[in-house]
């Protein structure tokens, strides 16, 4: 099968790799906006001898409509591509355009579906192929599969697993298209429908007030790293928490939540919540770098100091 794959993710090599092994790709296209990310995709790309091609947002219709009148592919695949796709490009290749997200749609359509399964504490998510349609992360399915999120999985633990879980889903999807063709896609179900939108300020700041120890930890791991961390205040300086762990004390007192209850630099940084629960600050960002908590101890940060929620932004 003939295939031009639209990426903006160096989360995509193991995909990549494998239709080089499996199909032709005709070429790799990115956006124009350069990031480490989609640098070392092209770099990847260069090296397998892979035609490479950046469009700019304004260039993109008139440009790649071009492009794949002249390569006329069997399939155009999206794999974490940052453009919209014109309605008036779906017709070129054979099979359309189809678009690799990590969710079990029609569950966490948009941008940003794994901080949300992370904040949300969901146990599962998983992978869905579908076609590119008007309507966002709404065309109907070509292949889903379930995968777990492992306990305390942070949000680039998890969207390396999909990313290697990938591989077989598209491979499995595309043979689906081989035999079948478009004749076999499932509408998705709007009643379930969900959205992921990019977070907000404050969807990254910690509340100590309202939020429980589990609901800090899933932000954490939420946030870490592609958000920089939870978002808390110490001594009037913004924090960042990467990772956190739920703990216990032997003789726990009653403190307001985000005090920090016990600090030693043998044994760490432990912080109370709310409902008497604890956990343990094991790796934060500061203007000071990225420090463990047995560092911010053996700084001087004491027990009796609190943590603070970050006004609304």
């Amino acid at each position: 099968m003939k295939i031009v794959f639209l990426s903006t993710n160096i989360c995509s090599v193991p995909t990549l790799q494998f239709l080089m092994n499996t199909e032709t790709v005709l070429a790799v296209v990115a956006p124009a906006e350069e990031n480490p990310f989609n640098q070392q995709l092209e770099q990847f790309a260069v090296g397998l001898n892979v035609p490479f091609k950046r469009f700019s947002k304004p260039e993109f219709t008139a440009g790649f409509k071009d492009m794949l009148t002249e390569l006329q592919p069997d399939l155009v695949l999206v794999f974490a591509f940052g453009y919209k796709i014109p309605s008036e490009l779906f017709d070129i290749p054979k099979y359309g355009f189809f678009n690799v997200h990590f969710s079990l749609l029609p569950k966490y359509r948009g941008q940003c579906p794994v901080f949300w399964q992370l904040k949300n504490g969901e146990e599962t998510g998983g992978i869905s192929v579908h076609q590119v349609t008007a309507g966002f992360d709404a065309g109907p399915l070509l292949m889903q599969k379930e995968v777990a999120i492992l306990p305390g999985a942070s949000h680039g633990v998890h969207w390396g697993r999909l990313s290697l879980e990938s591989v077989a889903v598209i491979a499995s999807a595309i043979d689906k298209l081989k035999s079948t063709g478009i004749t076999m896609l499932l509408p998705q179900n709007e009643a379930s429908a969900s959205v992921a939108p990019a977070p907000k300020p404050n969807d990254l700041a910690i509340c100590w007030e309202t939020q429980s120890a589990r609901e800090i930890e899933n932000l954490v791991n939420a946030t870490n790293p592609d958000y920089g961390g939870a978002v808390t205040l110490l001594r009037n300086q913004m924090l960042r928490l990467l990772e956190v762990a739920p703990a216990e004390l032997n003789s726990p007192v009653e403190q307001a939540p985000g005090t920090i209850v016990y600090a030693d630099v043998n044994h760490g940084l432990f912080v109370a919540c709310k409902n008497q629960q604890y956990l343990r600050i094991n790796i934060v960002h500061s203007t000071e770098g990225i420090l463990s908590g047995f560092k911010l101890a053996a700084l001087g940060i004491q027990a009796g100091e609190r943590l603070l929620t970050m006004p609304n932004q």
